[in-house]
């Protein structure tokens, strides 16, 4: 992402920002795995040495086995003014689609937006390897203007993955989103909690699902309008975050994470007229005496 031409000289910038959700639903292909390697289970014993059982690939199948059973993505546009807004927030969900039109849903939104750069967190290690395996199981073909995204992950590519930023490259240890999130006071992990996410696919909970998806592409837009001020301060992160929240509520009023954005922007407002009130006090201490 070249970030040295001024904004002036540059047309607005758009961002897909996208997270997934996925589960092995057909071991099928895994029983294939086993065997192609000749294995059979052993009571007791792992299938390598040195393997413990959780990461024993014969008996837990790996990320290469899941199907995916959500795709949430949100469409953010830079504005004149240096904020962003949304201008879509679409969701494919097992309730509805199978695997190909989730995928090819997804698809198509990267075709109607050719230009825009995808943002994630922990996308470079999870979702956009998920999301190229299960196009290239499914037969699916790249839009115009995607056909990067095919080749993995490069400092080149249209690609800002936020967890990578955050631990410099994965060079520190890796943390979680709610961490940061927590860090910065935004709001995420609403609907569940991450290790419940499993339980609810399994339970084919998909409205749970979809709002779990849907609130961590909110936190990561969030970050997202954190992560921008470093390179255009004209519009304070404080509002461009209460416009994402405020586009949010009006798009998904029923959604169940809702009324817990509804609270963090008001808390977020009343922390902002507490500072503007220490702010006249200081600069005009005679309109404290006059009240």
């Amino acid at each position: 992402m070249n970030f040295q031409t001024k904004p002036a000289d540059r047309k607005p910038r758009s961002y897909i920002v996208i997270d997934l959700e996925s589960a092995v639903l057909d071991d099928v292909a895994h029983r294939r795995y086993q065997a192609m390697e000749r294995w059979t289970p052993e009571r007791g014993k792992p299938s390598r040495r040195g393997y413990q059982r959780g990461d024993d690939p014969l008996r837990t199948p790996r990320w290469v086995f899941q199907s995916i059973v959500t795709i949430s993505a949100m469409v953010l546009v830079e504005h004149q003014d240096g904020g962003v807004g949304v201008s879509a927030l679409e969701s494919w969900s097992a309730a509805v689609f199978d695997e190909r039109a989730m995928v090819q849903g997804l698809l198509d939104l990267f075709a109607r937006h050719p230009e825009a750069e995808i943002v994630t967190w922990g996308g470079a290690m999870h979702d956009l390897s998920i999301l190229r395996l299960a196009a290239m199981r499914l037969g699916l073909t790249l839009p115009k203007g995607w056909g990067w995204l095919a080749f993995g992950y490069s400092r080149d590519a249209r690609h800002l993955d936020l967890q990578q930023v955050a631990t410099g490259g994965f060079k520190m240890k890796p943390i979680h989103q709610a961490e940061v999130l927590a860090a910065l006071n935004l709001p995420g992990k609403i609907t569940a909690a991450p290790f419940a996410i499993a339980h609810l696919v399994y339970a084919r909970n998909w409205k749970a699902v979809r709002d779990a998806c849907e609130c961590d592409v909110i936190s990561t837009a969030l970050l997202l309008a954190h992560w921008r001020q470093f390179h255009d301060g004209r519009t304070e992160v404080g509002l461009v975050v209460d416009r994402i929240l405020r586009d949010v509520i009006e798009r998904r009023p029923e959604a169940g994470y809702t009324p817990g954005l509804q609270q963090h922007r008001h808390m977020l407002y009343t922390e902002q007229q507490a500072r503007a009130v220490d702010r006249m006090s200081a600069l005009a201490p005679w309109l404290r005496d006059a009240a």
